[in-house]
């Protein structure tokens, strides 16, 4: 009897040894996937963000030349 409460013991250690180890694992691949992907959301929120800037500015640009256009001719 002893022998089978100590086999099912040693199964018990092994089963939490390997749940410890899958979840180090998943968590190591997760900081990686992580770590690989935000400079390019960085890359891509910057890109963004100075296109819409100059697409607003020449908006701009184009309404004032308009307006001076208009107001020469005038």
């Amino acid at each position: 009897m002893q022998w089978a409460a100590s086999k099912a013991f040693d199964i018990f250690l092994i089963a939490t040894a390997v749940i410890v180890v899958v979840v180090i694992v998943c968590v190591g691949i997760v900081s990686v996937i992580v770590a690989v992907a935000e400079p390019y959301k960085r890359t891509s929120v910057k890109f963004a963000s100075v296109k819409s800037s100059t697409v607003e500015a020449t908006a701009r640009e184009t309404s004032m030349k308009a307006a001076t256009a208009e107001a020469s001719s005038t």
